[in-house]
């Protein structure tokens, strides 16, 4: 119901009184700087919620896989197990770094540096246990040494964090065949069946570079991570089909982490790279293990796919929208942003985003989500017979195979999780200019692999691969379908030949997620009808209201020299109209929160008096 009262006022300036968030203060002396938890940045990664929560990885053990720890910091050093840790590069138990080899226990202090001790900074699961295991230095390591790593204390690892990987910018680089059986152990026999979690840094090669060519990153069994910086993917991330989510990993065009370092020291020296965002996202999932030790490491996959969103952040790359099963759309002014069109209030879009998977995780969410989480069902696979390539591509244009997937083919899946697809081809020069994208039979389009120049440079010559590459883009949609295999030489640089390419199918029978309602919360207001799609809502408003949840009254009243204009609502979800006339030579904006009026007189020249105004209020 709409009121409309006439309100006569003498303004000179009248301020609303506001609620502003605080957020805990710890005693450690960095926490001004640590803007990727003190809230100082937008939008927040919710650890401080999760702490409110109660959740601190409590209980959960992190192994570090990288070029040592610094066991005795003293920061981290109550956090630290020195009886399991160890040295893969000297083969004996102390894993402490060489003298100017500080990552590793960079990567440590944000995850578990101690809270409220005095010294330097807080880690995001700072009561968990840590374990170095350092495998990084000049020696190398061999298949089964890195084997061994990954399987490190297997019976008391819940999670193991790598920030580490091939050489950016160029080659196909995968683990050998030891250590991929590792990789499977983990999952199978880790946390008492339940699986380890492998969190592993997307890459640091930039939007010229493709974690695809990463054997580590594009595993199933490991969750790819990547980075933002303020507003966008940061400079250095890659086009990463097979990274599930980001979180911020630091920036030289803004602001640098700040973590613990060797000798006891603290640094916001360059840390930045998808090397800092990983550990960031190993916090966040010992607080996920913290709130619900039952989760398998599927669960984690899945929760994450569920809690991470845009939250606004611009792929520098190419555009954000949706997958089949809602996964993720946005469409702002003008109805045509970011690939995506508005039709009759639905959502319809045509692309992930290939840098930022599903977006900014979300510490309060996938908490929220653990502590009443129902374990997904068991996974299934279905891999295709092998198709043979249709022929070689011409100049710069795309050539196409097309495939039909039956149900009498791939029975066994309703609902996607990972797709692997092997593909065997072959070029005549340059191969970083060898170009691959799958679309789904819902619309879906995965950059499997872009033009790489380093690559290009490097493999000048003539050539041929074989390599699987994978993708995260299709998670919930169904394989039931026409699959498209995409190809090109970039420029046409080279000639591609596409000899003979599968599709391998993860994913679930029967629906993983339930039980997840997004319209329990009630997010339509005035009696709109909420409908759920898992991933997101719609909501279809009642004559008079508009706007995502309906909160926005639809309104054309005015009074003689004033314009009501509605604005939609904030993050809060408290709805807005702004009302707006001239009074005196000045102008009179009056701003109705909810119940709450703001009136604002700005004079429109120096020493204007400001008098009486008839303001139209609509209450709400």
């Amino acid at each position: 119901m709409i009121v409309l009262t006439k309100i006569y006022v003498m303004l000179d300036f009248v301020n609303q009184e506001k609620r502003y968030r605080r957020v805990p203060k710890t005693d450690d002396t960095e926490w001004s700087n640590l803007w990727h938890l003190n809230d100082d940045v937008s939008p927040s990664m919710k650890v401080n919620e999760a702490w409110n929560a109660g959740y601190t990885g409590s209980g959960i053990t992190i192994a570090i896989l990288d070029d040592g720890l610094q066991t005795d910091h003293t920061d981290l050093d109550a956090n630290v197990d020195t009886v399991n840790d160890y040295d893969y590069q000297s083969t004996d138990d102390n894993p402490i770094p060489d003298v100017g080899d500080s990552h590793g226990t960079k990567v440590a202090g944000l995850i578990a540096a101690e809270k409220d001790n005095n010294e330097c900074t807080v880690g995001i699961a700072y009561e968990s246990t840590i374990i170095g295991v350092r495998i990084l230095g000049t020696s190398g390591l061999t298949d089964s040494e890195e084997a061994q790593a990954l399987n490190h204390h297997l019976s008391g690892v819940d999670i193991y964090s790598n920030s580490w990987g091939p050489t950016d910018g160029y080659d196909f680089s995968e683990p050998g065949t030891i250590t991929k059986s590792a990789l499977l152990d983990g999952i199978t026999s880790g946390r008492g069946g339940k699986g380890v979690i492998y969190t592993w840094a997307a890459g640091n090669g930039e939007t010229t570079d493709n974690c695809n060519g990463d054997g580590y990153v594009n595993s199933i069994y490991t969750i790819g991570v990547t980075s933002v910086e303020e507003g966008q993917n940061a400079w250095y991330s890659e086009v990463c089909a097979a990274a599930l989510a980001a979180t911020y990993g630091g920036s030289s065009n803004n602001r640098y982490l700040t973590s613990t370092t060797t000798s006891s020291g603290c640094t916001s020296d360059g840390v930045q790279g998808t090397s800092f965002s990983t550990p960031i996202a190993s916090g966040i999932i010992a607080l996920a293990l913290h709130a619900n030790s039952a989760l398998t490491w599927r669960d984690i996959q899945h929760m994450i796919v569920l809690t991470s969103s845009r939250n606004s952040f611009t792929d520098s790359y190419s555009s954000w929208g949706t997958n089949g099963a809602g996964k993720e759309c946005m469409y702002l002014v003008n109805e045509l942003t970011y690939g995506c069109i508005k039709i009759s209030n639905q959502q319809v879009c045509v692309a992930d985003s290939q840098v930022l998977g599903f977006g900014l995780m979300d510490a309060e969410a996938m908490v929220t989500q653990a502590a009443s989480w129902t374990n997904v069902p068991t996974q299934q696979t279905c891999t295709t017979s092998t198709f043979t390539g249709s022929g070689s591509t011409s100049g710069s244009s795309y050539t196409t195979d097309i495939r039909s997937i039956t149900a009498s083919d791939c029975s066994s899946i309703t609902y996607l999780e990972h797709v692997t697809i092997d593909i065997s081809f072959s070029y005549t020069e340059y191969r970083g200019a060898s170009e691959f994208y799958l679309v789904s039979p819902s619309g879906t389009e995965s950059h499997l692999m872009h033009y790489r120049y380093d690559d290009a440079i490097y493999y000048a010559s003539a050539g041929s691969l074989s390599w699987t590459f994978m993708s995260v883009h299709f998670w919930r949609e169904t394989p039931i379908g026409q699959w498209t295999l995409k190809f090109k030489s970039y420029s046409g640089l080279s000639v591609v030949t596409v000899d003979s390419w599968s599709i391998t199918f993860y994913g679930t029978s029967t629906d993983p997620l339930p039980n997840i309602d997004q319209c329990i919360s009630a997010p339509c207001e005035n009696n709109g009808t909420c409908t759920n799609n898992v991933y997101s809502y719609n909501c279809q408003c009642t004559d008079g209201y508009s706007g995502t949840n309906c909160q926005t009254i639809i309104t054309t009243t005015s009074t003689q020299g004033m314009s009501t204009e509605p604005v939609t609502t904030d993050d809060n979800g408290i709805s807005t109209t702004l009302v707006v006339g001239v009074v005196a030579g000045g102008t009179v904006a009056v701003i109705v929160i909810g119940v709450i009026v703001i009136a604002v007189v700005k004079s429109s020249s120096a020493g204007a008096t400001v008098g009486a105004a008839d303001v139209a209020v609509v209450w709400q």
